[in-house]
């Protein structure tokens, strides 16, 4: 036998006591696999401290999963506390106080050879992670590479926006309550779907703008208000990702700053840039970089992957530490040094938050926040973990 073929989901115990039986003629009795802690239901509730990993599993994409994963268990039985299947890199929403998960996905009647579209909601209950509904949606919402703003929820969970590109831009608007698709807002030439306000719903523009929808109870547009142009130089490009908390979005840029924009009100406000790195720093190819290359806590810190040797088109290659701040003060409280290459980065919502990072090799490594040491390597097998949240 040249090579083996194996699922990575299997734990390696599995795996190696498996390959004992096939080459050895060892008898199955003999063979005692590691315990799996196997749950007819989990909490409505989940624990803070629980993370939501989208593997979107790129090498068979139809196949893409979120697992709902316990980053304090030693073992893999009980690291993976359930799973859901997202078709072709779907998006994801929660909704605690509904006890829902929402995976928005499309399906095509011919599988991997195409056929006619069809976008859904599916809906699940968060304790027995089953079916409990589907709503059918325009076939437009973006397909891309995973994009932790390209869904919102707003209206106290009431309503779901999904980003859509056909290339054409526009805002999908579903009622959680009715159960059904309301509405469909133009955004021309801009993108994404970020909360805002109690009703609101913000985009980037290409002319460097932030647009705001607001939402009516039942999901009409009731107004959009356009930010001036704050992002269009493109001497120092501004990610699309941002880390959130305390109604402010923090978007690094390419050279390393950062733009806020409040979030808070009726419509998004830009702030004043300020420096993530200082001109030293800068100067010696100090830069953010990565896939998800931002997040940030309840306690209003911000962790961002920081590449020592950033260039022109360096933005998407990871980086060798992640340095962490305290977002209104605008400044740096930490270093911390990664023992791997890291491309992405995201934080549990636990009291004291816990910091994961993607390293080079897909696996997911934990560090405290507290004092920066790493904790563990999870011993949950993904395949492109791009996306690390807490649950709400």
């Amino acid at each position: 036998m040249k090579h083996w073929l194996t699922p990575s989901f299997l734990p390696t115990r599995w795996l190696k006591g498996a390959a004992a039986l096939l080459m050895t003629g060892t008898a199955a009795a003999d063979f005692a696999p590691e315990p799996m802690n196997v749950n007819l239901s989990l909490p409505a509730t989940y624990p803070e401290h629980w993370l939501v990993v989208h593997d979107a599993t790129f090498f068979h994409m139809r196949e893409g999963r979120y697992l709902f994963v316990d980053p304090r268990a030693e073992t893999v039985g009980g690291q993976l506390r359930g799973m859901l299947s997202a078709d072709f890199i779907a998006h994801y929403e929660q909704s605690a106080g509904r006890s829902e998960h929402y995976v928005i996905e499309s399906f095509f009647s011919r599988g991997g050879r195409g056929g006619e579209r069809t976008d859904v909601v599916t809906i699940y209950d968060a304790a027995n992670l089953e079916v409990s509904g589907e709503i059918i949606i325009p076939p437009r919402k973006l397909s891309s590479m995973p994009e932790r703003l390209a869904t919102g929820l707003v209206a106290e969970d009431k309503l779901l926006v999904v980003y859509n590109f056909t290339p054409g831009q526009s805002l999908t608007v579903v009622d959680l309550e009715k159960r059904e698709f309301v509405a469909e807002h133009g955004i021309a030439g801009c993108s994404l779907a970020i909360p805002t306000g109690d009703s609101g719903i913000t985009s980037l523009c290409s002319d460097g703008a932030f647009l705001t929808t607001a939402l009516s109870d039942g999901g009409a547009s009731a107004a959009s208000v356009r930010s001036a142009a704050v992002f269009a130089d493109q001497s120092d490009p501004m990610f699309e990702k941002a880390g959130i908390t305390g109604g402010v979005a923090y978007f690094p840029t390419f050279k390393g700053d950062v733009l806020p924009v409040d979030l808070s009100g009726d419509a998004a406000v830009p702030g004043e840039r300020w420096p993530l790195a200082n001109a030293e720093e800068k100067a010696a190819g100090w830069r953010p970089g990565g896939w998800q290359l931002v997040a940030a806590d309840h306690l209003g810190r911000l962790y961002v992957l920081m590449n020592p040797n950033g260039t022109d088109g360096s933005h998407k290659d990871g980086g060798g530490e992640v340095w962490v701040f305290d977002a209104a003060a605008k400044k740096r409280i930490m270093r911390i040094p990664l023992p791997n290459w890291g491309i992405s980065v995201g934080v549990s919502n636990a009291e004291q938050p816990l910091l994961v990072v993607t390293n080079g090799e897909l696996q997911l490594e934990t560090y405290s926040t507290d004092t920066g040491e790493m904790v563990k390597t999870l011993a949950v097998s993904t395949q492109t973990p791009f996306i690390v949240r807490g649950v709400r």
